[in-house]
C-alpha cells in the first residue's frame, strides 16, 4: 500500500517519503583562504532530508512518521557547509553551520493539526537562514 500523500498536487513532506532539500543555494559562508589573506565568502550548497523531521505532526501521521508543518517543523540539520570553519564566522548571514533546514512556503489550503502542510518543492532554508 502506498504512503504517497498529495497537497494540491505535490507530495506532503513526511518521514518516510524520502524528501530531500538538495543543493539550497546559496549559503555564503566564511573560508579559509592561503595566508596571509583573511576569510573569504564562499556559497556553499545545503542539503537536507526528510527522514531528520523535528517537531511535526503529534497525532497526524504517514506511514508512522510525522509530518512537516508550517512554523514549527524543520530538518533537524542541512549539510554541505562543513568545509568552512568555525573560527572564522561560519555563515555571513546565519553565523551557523550545519543548522536545521526550515519551510518558507506550504500550502494554503491544507492543513495538519491547524497548520498548513510543507510539501516536496516548496521553498526552504538551508542552515536555519540561508
Amino acid at each position: 500500500m502506498s504512503k504517497n500523500v498529495f497537497a494540491n498536487g505535490r507530495e506532503v513532506s513526511a518521514g518516510k517519503d524520502g524528501n530531500e532539500s538538495l543543493a539550497m543555494m546559496p549559503d555564503v559562508c566564511l573560508s579559509p583562504p592561503s595566508p596571509p589573506a583573511g576569510p573569504v565568502p564562499i556559497p556553499y550548497p545545503n542539503f537536507a532530508k526528510a527522514s531528520d523531521i523535528s517537531n511535526g505532526t503529534r497525532s497526524v501521521k504517514i506511514g508512522d512518521e510525522q509530518v512537516t508543518i508550517k512554523s514549527t517543523s524543520n530538518y533537524k540539520t542541512s549539510t554541505g557547509n562543513e568545509a568552512a570553519t568555525k573560527s572564522l564566522g561560519m555563515g555571513v548571514m546565519s553565523h551557523q553551520l550545519t543548522h536545521p533546514s526550515y519551510f518558507a512556503a506550504w500550502s494554503f489550503d491544507v492543513k495538519f493539526e491547524g497548520e498548513n502542510a510543507a510539501r516536496q518543492l516548496d521553498l526552504t532554508t538551508g542552515n536555519h537562514t540561508s
